[in-house]
């Protein structure tokens, strides 16, 4: 290892330690506020925290890197083509699993364009906090200069000031905006999947106690091959040995309902795309609107 990667992993580290005694500071003056139940527990957990609350900042620009590449190479690619592969893989794998099928339809039926665009607003919002308190760092810093040392500003005066800077810098009516519509779609979400695990689980209980009254007959022949003391756990064992036999029972079945559901919506997405990239590159005539091909390729 050079110097220079050297000298770049001490100034990371030494960065990473001074943030991590800041945000410290910052959560032990946070929990002052705090409940008088909970504020030992924040202030117990606060170097824990910090050490995280770094991690994120440090993954941050790797993440948003990632993000901005992977949306440049799939905005490269022909979007027929990407729209055809997801139908594929949604036909023949989307049984495999139901709750995310269910959780994506769910978010598209109640506002999921909404919620897509109120991400973009959100991050929009985050990204001018970050050059605001980019610009503030650069003119005032963390630390005050006295007439012979640098004295880190307190905690509580930092603390404030970097709120005033965030609400200064935002438009609230816009982050209100974008987190109602997120939540929208985030209860929508959970309100379906909710219902689905719900509707399962029921099921698997009234197969459960249809399948143990014929079971039940047997148990006078197992207690009489069981000792004494373990007998009266005889009766429980059967009745959850049922129940579970019925919910696995009642998954499965509701897992090939997904599979026909996901082998449906993802072939015609497949054929629909598929006949819009043949109809771009001038193979077939028609669009999918005004023929049956993409339903007889889907189906």
């Amino acid at each position: 290892m050079g110097k220079k990667d050297k000298s770049a992993v001490s100034t990371s580290a030494e960065w990473q330690k001074v943030e991590q005694e800041r945000i410290t500071e910052i959560i032990v003056e946070v929990s002052k506020r705090a409940p008088i139940q909970v504020a030992p527990y924040i202030k117990q957990a606060a170097p824990t925290l910090a050490y995280l609350v770094v991690l994120v900042m440090m993954a941050m620009p790797h993440i948003a890197k990632f993000c901005s590449q992977a949306k440049t190479f799939f905005e490269s690619l022909p979007d027929k083509v990407v729209g055809a592969s997801i139908g594929f893989a949604i036909c023949f794998f989307g049984g495999i699993f139901p709750m995310t099928i269910a959780a994506v339809e769910a978010w598209q039926l109640c506002g999921g364009a909404e919620a897509k665009r109120c991400i973009m607003l959100l991050y929009e919002e985050g990204k001018k906090v970050q050059l605001a308190n980019a610009e503030d760092e650069a003119s005032k810093g963390s630390t005050t200069t006295t007439s012979t040392t640098k004295v880190d500003i307190p905690a509580q005066e930092l603390m404030l000031r970097k709120t005033q800077l965030v609400l200064k810098t935002v438009e609230p009516e816009t982050v209100s905006k974008g987190i109602v519509g997120l939540y929208t779609g985030w209860i929508a979400v959970l309100a379906v999947l909710r219902n689905r695990f719900a509707k399962t689980v029921t099921l698997g209980e009234r197969i459960g106690a249809a399948l143990y009254e014929p079971m039940k007959r047997f148990e006078p022949a197992i207690e009489d091959m069981t000792p004494e003391e373990y007998r009266k756990w005889i009766p429980v064992a059967f009745r959850w040995s049922c129940k579970l036999l019925a919910m696995s029972v009642a998954w499965w079945i509701q897992r090939v309902i997904s599979a026909t559901h996901s082998a449906i919506k993802g072939g015609l997405i497949f054929g629909r795309y598929l006949v819009e990239f043949l109809h771009e590159k001038n193979i077939v005539s028609f669009p999918p609107e005004k023929a049956y091909l993409d339903e007889c390729i889907g189906w």
